[in-house]
């Protein structure tokens, strides 16, 4: 199998959240084309916080992009002088107001088509309250402590539809079996 050789890139768009390049790029067939492809999107993490009795954080936030409210684990944007378990405590306090020991249990990119941004995913047990406020107005979270039935029966029934939680919990389904 031959990688793709980029021949030249135009920049299209840029701003502080993403970067859209279009590349023409060689196939390994010899034949050119045009290719949309993003960067500065930065690495994610997200949190599957589990509290003494098993039951699992589990959040709405209303996303703008498909107007609904959509069910997700604590997390966000890695900074860009963060590691990924770093990020992943800092948006776990600014989203729940806990703290925890963190285990990473997987990571996936995000969009491989058109980028090469990784979303980590972490296991937080021992969790501790602590008093941390968001400041970015863009979120508001209602929160959900739910048994892994619950969340299956959610995700059997459709209610789930953000691509990130059901990646992260195929990661958490699956952590003792790797």
């Amino acid at each position: 199998m031959k990688s793709w050789k980029k021949i030249s890139e135009k920049l299209l768009l840029e701003h502080p959240r993403i970067s859209i390049y279009e590349d023409e790029v060689e196939l390994p067939n010899g034949r050119r084309t045009q290719y949309l492809r993003f960067t500065n999107r930065g690495d994610a993490a997200q949190v599957i916080v589990v509290d003494d009795s098993g039951k699992i954080l589990v959040q709405k936030e209303y996303s703008y992009p498909p107007n609904e409210w959509l069910y997700q684990f604590p997390g966000g944007k890695i900074d860009n002088n963060e590691s990924p378990a770093d990020g992943a405590k800092r948006e776990l306090a600014e989203e729940s107001q806990y703290s925890a020991d963190l285990t990473e249990i997987g990571w996936f990119y995000v969009d491989n088509r058109r980028s090469d941004s990784k979303f980590y995913v972490f296991m937080a047990t021992n969790i501790k309250t602590i008093s941390t406020h968001s400041s970015d107005d863009e979120e508001e979270f209602e929160h959900y402590w739910l048994t892994e039935e619950e969340i299956d029966h959610l995700i059997k029934d459709g209610d789930i539809k953000n691509y990130s939680f059901l990646a992260a919990w195929a990661f958490y389904k699956t952590r003792n079996v790797l």
